[in-house]
């Protein structure tokens, strides 16, 4: 008879103390976008890179343009459970200022996506192959396989070929509701394991985002993890877990403060972008989104 285990342990609180939080309502910038712990994932998404500047000055095109970048690390507590499937996304929305004292209404600055990165991605690693045959019978065997030694099967040669071994990753986006014009202003990303694999989702990635705006005007953004699949024992795990290993009072807080831009405070950027030039911001788009060339910006990374 086959038994099912389920490990119990204590439910922290999810949310942890201005983690997923601003400081104070209008807080520009917060370097922490999401910090999350349960029973048995640790997330963590941070705001790594904020560059505001414009489009191309050499070009005298000074249309204002943000390049962002997100760092994700989503991390299996005690190695059973492997993240399969995981969409985010990220949504930016103008934010409507009033001037004191007055009834009008500072402009907006209409954002829209020009650019992201990844854009769809197959993440590739090279394997050896080797083909054996025994009178005349021929057979895929990969490396690592035990052959029997009382078989005797010869080699025949061997290939090069490349196999699939972190999955991939899709990402789209979605025109601004009920404006006119064509303003993208969501943008998503599903990251997916290879089924051939156990390894999971890696678990360190980051994606990238180029905005155009129309003025310098402050603006926002909702992120929201809309899809988290660890299968089907981790949702068993979940609800039993959340029967009988919850601690009395804790609290579980879904709730993602909007994260408030502003181009006029300075740019936080990292020593890997230092060839990115804020006048320059354009440099980054390509037919196939931010250019693998510039893949440092929205790889995975160790």
């Amino acid at each position: 008879m086959t038994t099912l285990q389920l490990p119990i342990y204590p439910t922290l609180p999810i949310d942890g103390g201005e983690r997923t939080k601003n400081d104070y309502p209008n807080q520009i910038q917060r370097h922490n976008i999401v910090n999350q712990e349960d029973a048995y994932f640790y997330i963590n998404i941070e705001m790594a890179v904020c560059i505001h500047g414009v489009w191309n000055r050499k070009k005298d095109d000074m249309t204002p343009t943000s390049l962002i970048v997100f760092d994700c690390n989503v991390i299996s507590r005690d190695g059973q459970f492997r993240l399969r499937r995981m969409r985010m996304e990220v949504d930016f929305v103008n934010v409507t200022r009033h001037p004191a004292g007055t009834d009008s209404q500072d402009p907006v600055p209409n954002m829209t996506i020009v650019a992201r990165g990844p854009q769809d991605l197959s993440q590739f690693n090279k394997t050896q192959v080797l083909k054996k045959s025994e009178r005349g019978w021929e057979g895929g065997i990969e490396v690592g396989e035990i052959i029997k030694p009382s078989i005797g099967i010869h080699q025949l040669n061997g290939k090069e070929r490349e196999v699939q071994y972190s999955g991939k990753v899709e990402s789209g986006v979605r025109l601004a509701s009920g404006v006119s014009g064509h303003r993208y202003t969501k943008v998503w990303w599903m990251f997916t394991e290879n089924s051939d694999s156990s390894a999971g989702v890696y678990p360190r990635f980051r994606v990238a985002i180029l905005l155009k705006r129309e003025t310098d005007e402050p603006f926002g953004a909702n992120f929201t993890i809309t899809k988290f699949d660890a299968g089907w024992y981790h949702r068993q795990a979940e609800r039993w877990n959340n029967f009988f290993g919850a601690k009395r009072g804790s609290e579980k807080d879904d709730v993602i403060d909007i994260i408030n831009f502003d181009p006029a405070i300075s740019s936080s950027t990292k020593p890997w972008l230092q060839d990115v030039e804020a006048n320059q911001l354009g440099d980054l788009e390509t037919e196939t989104g931010i250019d693998d060339k510039n893949g440092r910006i929205w790889g995975i990374y160790p």
